[in-house]
């Protein structure tokens, strides 16, 4: 979601930085009172719904923002976490995350989840191709070869771990910090 200048925005993202869930969800209703068509009072809605842990009415929120904004990469993402995370709906939320790709191309931390999702089920050459495209946005992102090398090993090709392994070593650590 563009924030712009966006006043709501900035408090919604204040409030969710500071893990105040109730007050997201009372901020979200009362925007959505406001004005009905605006995706993001759904998506922070969403938001709020998830951190207190109401993942299917967060569902619901999530699909109310898509039905206002179905380009929005964060909403897509937010939904394919969710549904793979905390609602255990793993197909759903591959196809979610990959909806966002088609959107985002070019958004890395977004391959790299994509290529977690597809490690954790199985799909290691989905996995690969994932991690080798945020390696192709960005050679140094931990995440990427940690999911390129692991699954290089499930596809019996050590040397792909051998070469992630080789790449970590030669970051500085301040790369080990979790991409954003």
């Amino acid at each position: 979601m563009a924030a712009g200048s966006n006043p709501k925005v900035q408090q919604a993202r204040s409030l969710c930085d500071e893990a105040r869930w109730a007050d997201v969800l009372t901020l979200a209703r009362r925007w959505q009172a406001e004005t009905t068509d605006d995706a993001q009072a759904f998506f922070y809605e969403g938001v709020a719904l998830a951190g207190l842990g109401k993942f299917v009415a967060a569902e619901t929120a999530y699909y109310r923002a898509l039905g206002l904004d179905a380009q929005d990469f964060t909403t897509w993402n937010n939904l394919a976490s969710l549904l793979f995370n905390s609602l255990k709906q793993p197909a759903e939320g591959v196809k979610c995350l990959a909806q966002a790709m088609r959107l985002d191309p070019g958004n890395k931390l977004g391959w790299a989840n994509l290529a977690a999702m597809y490690g954790e089920l199985g799909r290691h050459a989905e996995a690969l191709e994932c991690a080798e495209r945020a390696l192709a946005l960005d050679p140094d992102m931990v995440e990427a070869q940690l999911y390129r090398g692991r699954a290089g090993l499930a596809l019996g090709q050590p040397e792909l771990a051998r070469a992630a392994c080789e790449a970590l070593a030669k970051l500085s650590p301040d790369k080990f910090q979790r991409a954003k």
